[in-house]
């Protein structure tokens, strides 16, 4: 039997203990569920988000979720969602994992608190992000919903609600962690130790955060602050910097690695990010929708790690039962950390130096793991609801590659995909009930 995470069994745990507490007959239950079915094909053999190429693939998209809500007490509710979907941490297979799993307490129309797993309220769609009949877009800007290294957490997430004048305002405020595994990739590997294509390192992510969000009839707007500390499972150190080494004048390599000669690589047991976030949606009448997010990471502790500016503005237009749209998505690292990730990746030693080849592929492997972006995309899509639970969706998408991206796989014997253009095409089938 499959080891279960820490998390999950705490999560449950959790549940179960509200559950006992509760007399049966006075356990009020409700069944939902969703679902997508989802098809997407691009022009290009770099594969995009684990999946898209020019093959093909219903991997992306496709989910089922169901979910029981209990009415435990007139202030005590619980919540298990189930959803079957690709697997994170193997890219052929498919998980049945819990996306929700906690007890809510409400002592009062204010004041929501609740533990247990829950969601990262990091984006407007956060809490909807599986559920494809909640937005018109076949899929939410990758630009901006992938800047987290986790989606969801254990831990206790706080709620408080207030109204000034005609705008409904809440307050959230969240902190936990989660277990993970981060998806790294090879273009060429280092054989027989480490072979081309997706590779995992076990992580643990401690996270927090306050989060302001203002609503009135035509204006939601988020304002967020938010902290991750990241660290390895296996309690190995991150590195801090690679240190340079020169053999001979102008001829040199960065060190990346305890196995190649060199001094210390500075290393550090935790990497902290800060996270601020802004977004608005504004219903500008006539069946006008804009909606518009932001994100500024800004990371600590390291040289080497993940920063990045990323953000969207997408316009909407009801016409009937067809919402066609149009958006643009950006994500770009700091000139620093693009030139850490584009020095390391290429070769410094000539190949008559003795052990050149092992350290050019060291180098070039610590290069690849730098989460460092240059990318935008440009969408044309629409949107048609054929009932209030159900959504046909098609959408044309150009993503541009500046000096890198680590969103496209590289094949071996490829060269990285700077200046790279992608054409996607997607269609989805959302369904809720």
């Amino acid at each position: 039997m499959k080891k279960q995470p820490f998390h999950t069994l705490a999560s449950a745990a959790a549940l179960l203990l509200a559950l006992s507490a509760v007399p049966a007959h006075a356990v009020d239950a409700t069944w939902s569920g969703f679902a997508t079915f989802g098809y997407a094909e691009s022009n290009s053999d770099y594969t995009y988000q684990r999946f898209i190429d020019r093959d093909g693939t219903f991997k992306r998209d496709t989910l089922v979720a169901g979910q029981l809500d209990l009415s435990l007490a007139p202030q005590w509710s619980a919540t298990l969602q189930m959803r079957a979907a690709a697997a994170d941490n193997n890219d052929k297979r498919w998980r049945i994992e819990p996306s929700w799993a906690f007890v809510a307490w409400r002592p009062d129309n204010d004041w929501l608190v609740r533990v247990g797993k829950m969601r990262v309220p990091l984006y407007f769609h956060s809490e909807s992000l599986d559920v494809g009949v909640a937005h018109d877009m076949v899929r939410l800007p990758h630009e901006m919903y992938s800047i987290a290294p986790i989606s969801e957490f254990t831990g206790l997430f706080a709620t408080r609600s207030f109204t000034v004048g005609a705008r409904d305002f809440s307050v959230d405020g969240y902190v936990g962690e989660a277990d993970t595994q981060t998806r790294l990739w090879a273009r060429d590997g280092a054989p027989p130790l480490i072979q081309p294509g997706p590779f995992l390192t076990p992580i643990r992510v401690k996270i927090g955060g306050l989060v302001l969000t203002a609503r009135d009839p035509d204006l939601t707007w988020r304002l967020g602050v938010h902290y991750t500390s990241t660290s390895r499972k296996d309690g190995a150190q991150l590195s801090v910097r690679y240190p340079r080494v020169n053999v001979a004048p102008g001829i040199g390599y960065w060190k990346a690695s305890s196995a190649v000669p060199g001094p210390e690589i500075p290393g550090t047991n935790s990497i902290g990010n800060i996270f601020l976030t802004a977004g608005v949606d504004w219903q500008m009448g006539d069946g006008w929708r804009v909606a518009s997010e932001i994100a500024s990471l800004r990371q600590l502790d390291t040289d080497v790690g993940y920063d990045a500016l990323a953000g969207y503005v997408a316009l909407f237009k009801r016409i009937g039962e067809f919402t066609p749209y149009v958006s643009y998505a950006r994500e770009k690292s700091s000139s620093d950390l693009i030139g850490w990730a584009k020095r390391l990746r290429s070769p410094s030693l000539p190949a008559q130096i003795p052990g050149a080849s092992t350290v050019n592929v060291v180098q070039r492997l610590a290069g690849e793991n730098i989460f460092a972006y240059d990318q935008d995309s440009i969408a044309l899509g629409v949107s048609y609801s054929l009932s209030p639970t159900a959504k046909l969706k098609a959408e044309w998408m150009r993503t541009r590659v500046g000096q890198l991206s680590k969103h496209f796989d590289t094949p071996p014997g490829k060269p990285d995909p700077a200046g790279l253009r992608v054409n996607t095409l997607s269609v989805n089938f959302s369904v809720a009930f």
